[in-house]
C-alpha cells in the first residue's frame, strides 16, 4: 500500500513538472506585441482648391462641403490606405466662401461642361513611403479622364496631398471663359484686363484613426 501510495505521489509530480516546462516553452515561443494601424475619418478630412484671378494671379480658395471617398482597406498603413482609393465629389457642393459667387461656379462653370454632376477620382500608383511619396491621380470631368501627378506627406496620422490640375487637360477652356465672363468686373486687376486662370491647386489632408492592434509571433 505505501509503495502504491509512493507512486502514485511521484507520477503526480513528474505530469507537474512537464506541465510547467511546456508552459514555460509557450511563454518563451510566443511573443505578443502591438502595432499600429489606421483607418480613415471623413469627419477629419478637407479637400481646399485654389484657382487664380487678374493678371497677377491672386489666388481665390475653396473647397467642397461633400465628397465620398472609398479606400482599398478599411484599416493599413497610411500609404496602403491611399492605394487604389476613389473618390466622387458633387460639384453642387462648391464652397467658395461667397453665397453670390458659389452659384455662378456652379452654374456657369461646372454646368456647362458635359456630365459633372460629380467630379470622380482614382488613384493608379503610389511611389514612396509612409512619410512621404509621389502618386498618379485619374480624375474625370467633362467626360475626359486624365491623369495627374500628385505628391503626398505623411506624419503621424495625418497625410498632406497635393497635386495642380491645368483645366486645358480635360477641355474645360470654354468652361473657364463662361465662368469668366459672369465674373468679368471681379476678374480684374490693376491693369485693367479680366482674366481667369485655368490652373487649379488641389490640397487635401486627412487625419487618420490610430488603431492599436496585437500581434503574436512564435519564435
Amino acid at each position: 500500500m505505501k509503495k502504491t501510495l509512493i507512486f502514485g505521489v511521484a507520477i503526480i509530480l513528474l505530469a507537474s513538472c512537464s506541465a510547467n516546462k511546456s508552459e514555460d516553452k509557450n511563454a518563451e515561443t510566443e511573443n505578443v506585441s502591438t502595432e499600429t494601424v489606421y483607418a480613415y475619418q471623413r469627419a477629419f478630412t478637407t479637400l481646399e482648391w485654389t484657382a487664380y484671378k487678374t493678371s497677377a494671379k491672386v489666388g481665390v480658395k475653396g473647397s467642397f462641403d461633400e465628397f465620398n471617398v472609398t479606400t482599398g482597406v478599411e484599416t493599413g498603413t497610411p500609404k496602403e490606405l491611399m492605394n487604389q482609393l476613389e473618390f466622387s465629389i458633387p460639384v453642387s457642393t462648391t464652397n467658395s466662401g461667397n453665397e453670390i459667387r458659389d452659384p455662378k461656379i456652379i452654374e456657369s462653370f461646372f454646368g456647362t461642361m458635359m456630365n459633372t454632376e460629380n467630379i470622380t477620382g482614382k488613384f493608379t500608383s503610389i511611389s514612396g513611403n509612409d512619410s512621404a511619396g509621389t502618386t498618379r491621380i485619374a480624375i474625370t470631368m467633362n467626360d475626359v479622364e486624365h491623369e495627374v501627378d500628385g505628391s503626398y506627406t505623411i506624419d503621424g496620422n495625418e497625410i498632406t496631398l497635393t497635386t495642380d490640375l491645368n483645366l486645358g487637360d480635360w477641355k474645360a477652356e470654354p468652361s473657364v471663359a463662361s465662368l469668366n465672363e459672369v465674373c468679368s468686373d471681379l476678374h480684374k486687376g490693376e491693369d485693367g484686363s479680366s482674366v481667369l486662370w485655368p490652373d487649379v491647386n488641389i490640397v487635401i489632408t486627412s487625419k487618420l484613426k490610430p488603431i492599436k492592434q496585437a500581434v503574436a509571433s512564435n519564435e
